[in-house]
């Protein structure tokens, strides 16, 4: 449903608001409200909970990212996959406390909204990953339905050893970007092999 557009500037508010704050502090809904100018019922009415309204913001994130790499020098999806690697570490080291809030709350849920979270996630990195199939880097044999899922868990696991601050975020570019890596050789063409072995030699 599309809201009207004071609602649509009161959610735009709210959102702001949460991502100033969480970079400092943990949010309640009632800071929130006070910060966005907003009752308390507001965040409540148009969002429904505390969840929600993460996801959203992590869907407004996950834009500016996808402009991010829209604007990196890249020859083709392979360059662009790894600039989405580096771009996406950067900005959680950037707003750590933005970023752990957000994917503690995010992935701390029942099994549903875990799926629900996987489905959301998987249909971003098609976009990045999608290309690489139809640029020819990768074999045209490859279930890129399947690579993308995998790819989604791979990343996921890193994520929450991140959130839990277990590894640095080096180390989770590290480990985001080497996995992508093997699981896109087993695939790869002669277009991409070269560039691929490079990276693990790199490691």
């Amino acid at each position: 449903m599309k809201l009207h557009a004071g609602a649509e500037r009161r959610k735009q508010s709210i959102l702001q608001a949460a991502r100033l704050l969480l970079r400092e502090e943990p949010l309640s809904m009632r800071r929130l409200a006070e910060a966005a100018g907003v009752s308390q019922a507001t965040p409540y009415n148009l969002f429904g909970t505390k969840r929600r309204l993460y996801v959203a913001l992590h869907r407004e994130l996950e834009a500016e990212l996808i402009e991010s790499i829209a604007a990196t020098e890249s020859r083709d999806a392979l360059d662009r996959m790894y600039s989405a690697i580096r771009l996406m570490a950067a900005r959680m080291d950037c707003e750590a406390g933005l970023y752990r809030e957000l994917f503690a709350t995010i992935y701390a849920s029942d099994a549903e909204d875990q799926d629900a979270q996987v489905e959301t996630a998987t249909a971003f990195w098609d976009g990045l990953l999608l290309p690489l199939h139809a640029e020819a880097l990768l074999s045209p044999d490859a279930d890129m339905s399947a690579f993308t899922r995998n790819f989604v868990y791979l990343l996921s696991g890193a994520l929450m050893a991140w959130t839990d601050r277990r590894i640095d975020t080096a180390a989770l570019e590290s480990a985001v970007r080497y996995g992508f890596t093997l699981a896109a050789l087993a695939m790869a063409t002669d277009l991409s092999r070269d560039r691929l072995l490079r990276v693990l030699a790199s490691a």
